[in-house]
């Protein structure tokens, strides 16, 4: 039973979902009853199974890389070019990819879209317009936003949140 090495970002089952309330009043200190023990092991089997999402940001340690990561997620519609972003960082732009990269697991590019994929996720799960995120996020038209959104997940913002259930 063991469970993937790297971190990841799954979505929820509905098993998984329901098993995962079950443990919620288990005792911290008592020993696992079996019943439990065979709970945790299914659970763990839905994780080793679950698909990973394409949604996963990790947030880098450096101090430097700290200012970047924070600026892109206070503006991240913001149309600095690398050059830009690696000053704010008092980095030159070759350190700036190597530093992201070795921190993070992703190119500095990567990691800036996957924010913006964030950030946009959490707007249309407001209810802002597919139009208004776009925009916010510096596309010059909606559909440049919804290809890099099909790209990202497969499908377009719509039926992206129609397939899913509230948790």
């Amino acid at each position: 039973m063991r469970l993937p090495t790297l971190p990841r970002v799954i979505g929820i089952s509905d098993v998984l979902q329901a098993l995962t309330h079950r443990t919620v009043d288990w005792s911290k200190t008592d020993p696992l009853m079996p019943a439990q023990k065979r709970i945790l092991a299914v659970i763990i089997d839905e994780i080793r199974h679950m698909p990973s999402e394409s949604l996963y940001l990790p947030m880098p340690k450096d101090p430097r890389l700290e200012r970047i990561a924070q600026a892109i997620l206070d503006d991240p519609g913001s149309m600095r070019t690398v050059d830009q972003w690696a000053a704010i960082g008092s980095l030159s732009s070759r350190t700036l990819r190597r530093l992201m990269h070795a921190e993070t697991g992703m190119g500095f590019r990567e990691w800036r879209q996957q924010a913006q994929l964030t950030h946009a996720l959490e707007m249309l799960a407001r209810g802002v317009s597919v139009m208004d995120v776009a925009y916010s996020l510096g596309y010059a038209a909606p559909s440049h936003f919804i290809a890099m959104f099909r790209r990202a997940f497969g499908d377009s913002p719509a039926h992206y949140f129609s397939s899913r259930q509230p948790f």
